[in-house]
């Protein structure tokens, strides 16, 4: 049933039949493209008594999706036929503004949540199911460029608009159980082959110009005679690889597909119905966008799932007429399972994360209000490096316009905790505060959500005074359980002496002379004359000299003396920067010396150099 409403029409008032059933209708076609366009056009007999509410900006209810009327023709040479073509409601987004959005490290749904300005967020609701995070930065843009650009710069994700629910998820689609072999000539089906983006061999290149020692990928049967007789090389771009393994790893799973023809096959079902072949492909008639069906191509014997990419649906027959599907995805955008690949940063990371607890925390960053409907303030990514228990904590100051009841529920994944804690509150201010254990979250990306409404009236949260602190062991990223502190070690072999007199060491020594060491084994020990060096006095030694340099620290200034941890009987901070206040003492290191070995001059006791090596900053 299609029902056409008033172009002032809210949000929940569209369970009625709004200005009339529509029941007069010609013809119906609703046209939906993956991650593209989503429209209506209505062929509609003038002299109908609802005729009249076919004009610009009012709003048609087809298939139980939204579509405001945005041109209406009425044809000279059709007199009796009103045209009009239509928007999803998704499209109102488009007469609003984003002025700057600046969003760094977020998930999808963070992201969609930040172009929805204005009232949009009580309008639209934004959610997906991608919780890898990104940043994105849009100037002067309206909302729906922003969520093109959202599924560009994650490089993942199909859209799915379901009235005013807006959702990127990770597919939208089903299989569909249809397989078409490629040359196969049959009438309404229609192949049209692209071979301008074959390759046989790919040149992959990693972030700062990363490359592989073997340099080239070949794609799979690339020497078969579907091939020209010669190498088709491009290369590759993979700015997510910072080193040659995960490099390798990109390129073989893109070869895998990325040296085949792209396909894109229309299915006309007008014409395939006349066909002995249609029952093969009736099922297309109800597939959805976002639904895979196989293509087998007939070179190489291979069975790739396509997507269904556009579907023209008669709304009065309730099938499809027409669908087109689409060319392979390539591995990075579909196949590829990135936590599989292991980086030298991502090894270290889980290193970090296993040693310590991490703390996630989130403040909010306006002020809410919260009502008797639902509203997500709380959404964070996390990452488990493996198996662990989470510990969360949140904390809430409020304003209450009446006494009431808040409901807090929290989801991990998606999926609803048991514990759903209520609180009563008192007119004016309030105070709530909970703690709660999630054991046993296994190892990989998940994402916390929570929810709060009240029963009745509303409360106000102001500007950061919503907490929420995840705490746990293997956790990527975070506060880190250790303070924060600079390790200063060097190791230097041979050094000359006189250049660790830094600028408070006064001392009128003149210099030290080395000498090649003797090569044979010394039987006794030696005592250096230490007051030879303080008094300016040259001294010869047969001995090589090896020091740890434990502290050379340049770029502290006064300013910030207050943030750190000095032993000031050890260390001057000032304009100068960090410096060793001392007079160097020590002794000839005991050891025996044989083949390979030197000794050692301590310049200071170890003692002291433990408090540089770990310089603790508040």
């Amino acid at each position: 049933m299609m029902c056409v409403y008033d172009k002032k029409t809210a949000k929940g008032n569209f369970d009625n039949s709004g200005l009339g059933v529509l029941s007069d209708a010609v013809s119906c076609y609703i046209t939906e493209e993956l991650n593209g366009d989503y429209s209506l056009e209505l062929e509609y007999y003038a002299n109908s008594k609802k005729a009249k509410y076919l004009t610009e900006w009012n709003i048609i209810k087809a298939e139980g999706q939204l579509f405001r009327i945005y041109k209406v023709e009425k044809s000279s040479e059709v007199k009796n036929i009103i045209k009009v073509w239509s928007k999803h409601i998704f499209y109102d987004l488009l007469y609003y503004f984003i002025e700057n959005m600046q969003v760094e490290n977020c998930s999808v749904k963070t992201a969609l949540q930040k172009s929805l300005v204005g009232d949009l967020i009580t309008i639209y609701s934004a959610d997906s199911d991608i919780i890898t995070s990104n940043s994105i930065s849009i100037t002067e843009k309206n909302p729906v460029e922003a969520i093109f650009s959202i599924i560009a710069i994650w490089g993942c994700g199909e859209l799915k608009r379901d009235n005013f629910d807006i959702k990127i998820l990770k597919t939208i689609g089903s299989d569909a159980g249809v397989l078409i072999a490629q040359g196969k000539n049959i009438t309404g089906l229609k192949f049209n082959i692209d071979t301008t983006s074959v390759v046989t061999k790919l040149y992959p290149v990693g972030k700062n110009g990363v490359k592989l020692t073997e340099k080239y990928i070949s794609v799979p049967n690339w020497n078969s005679d579907a091939y020209p007789p010669f190498p088709i090389i491009k290369k590759v771009e993979f700015k997510d690889a910072e080193d040659e393994v995960t490099l390798r790893s990109l390129a073989q799973e893109a070869a895998e597909v990325i040296g085949l023809s792209k396909v894109n096959i229309d299915v006309d079902f007008v014409e395939l119905s006349r066909t002995k072949e249609y029952e093969n492909y009736r099922h297309l008639q109800t597939v959805n966008v976002g639904d895979l069906v196989i293509v087998r191509h007939k070179d190489f014997g291979i069975d790739v799932k396509v997507p269904v990419i556009k579907i023209k649906k008669d709304v009065l027959t309730g099938v499809n007429a027409e669908v087109e599907l689409g060319q392979p995805r390539d591995s990075i955008f579909n196949k590829l399972d990135t936590a599989n690949i292991k980086t030298t940063l991502d090894e270290l990371g889980n290193k970090v994360a296993a040693s310590f607890s991490s703390m996630l925390y989130y403040a909010n960053p306006v002020p809410l209000t919260v009502g008797t409907s639902p509203v997500e303030p709380v959404y964070l990514g996390i990452t488990a490096a493996a198996d662990t228990n989470l510990s969360i904590n949140f904390s809430m100051y409020c304003t209450a316009e009446s006494s009431c009841t808040i409901t807090i529920q929290i989801q991990l994944d998606n999926v609803d905790i048991v514990f759903t804690p209520k609180q009563k509150l008192q007119q004016g201010d309030n105070v709530v505060g909970m703690p709660l254990g999630i054991p046993q979250v296994q190892q990989g990306a998940h994402y916390i959500a929570v929810f709060l409404k009240v029963d009745t009236g509303t409360i106000n949260i102001p500007m950061f005074n919503l907490q929420c602190m995840i705490d746990g062991r293997n956790l990527q990223g975070g506060l880190s359980a250790q303070h924060p502190h600079a390790e200063c070690l060097e190791s230097q072999k041979l050094v000359n002496i006189n250049s660790l007199y830094l600028s408070k060491v006064k001392s009128n020594y003149m210099g030290t002379e080395f000498q090649n060491p003797l090569t044979q084994t010394v039987g006794i020990h030696e005592t250096a004359d230490i007051s030879a060096i303080i008094n300016g006095k040259n001294m010869n030694t047969n001995y090589a000299v090896s020091i740890k340099k434990y502290g050379d620290i340049l770029y502290f200034t006064p300013q910030y003396k207050y943030r750190y941890s000095i032993d000031e009987d050890v260390l001057i901070l000032d304009s100068d920067g960090l410096c060793f206040r001392t007079i160097y003492e020590g002794t000839a290191a005991s050891e025996s010396v044989d083949s390979g070995k030197m000794y050692s001059f301590e310049l200071l006791d170890s003692g002291n150099f433990a408090g540089i090596e770990k310089l603790e900053v508040e």
